[in-house]
């Protein structure tokens, strides 16, 4: 089971429409919202940062466009390797629909790599779906 995955379903010249998927064991939330490449670009460079000074301190991307909030907080769970990815999320529609959830999930530091190459693809255009952040 692929802890996140990020589809791309539409872009032009200034955004990205995606469709963003993170799971937990008991929790599974998607965002569909459209995001800037700088957007994505922070995401690897916050994974960038946290690949190469994991002992040091815990990274965060966070997400803010009008309706949603999206943050991703990446740590060192231990010294073996293991990451925890604390999320949250909000979407505030307005209908009725309004979400907010927080949970955390635990993968390594193999993955991160991995995570951080695809959606370095994904920016290229090689691909159009990131499926990263296998279990621990």
């Amino acid at each position: 089971m692929h802890q996140l995955k990020l589809k791309r379903m539409w872009e032009d010249a200034l955004e990205i429409d995606i469709v963003l998927t993170l799971k937990a064991k008991w929790c599974e939330v998607t965002v569909n919202e459209y995001v800037t490449i700088a957007d994505i670009e922070a995401l690897v460079s916050s994974l960038q940062a946290f690949n190469t000074y994991n002992v040091k301190s815990p990274k965060r991307w966070t997400l803010d466009v009008p309706l949603v909030h999206v943050s991703l907080a990446f740590e060192l769970a231990n010294a073996r390797g293991t990451v925890q990815v604390n999320a949250v999320v909000e979407q505030m529609k307005g209908d009725g629909g309004d979400m907010k959830a927080a949970f955390s999930f635990e993968t390594t530091m193999g993955q991160m790599d991995d995570l951080q190459r695809q959606l370095s693809g994904f920016l290229a255009r090689e691909t159009n779906l990131v499926e990263s952040l296998l279990p621990d």
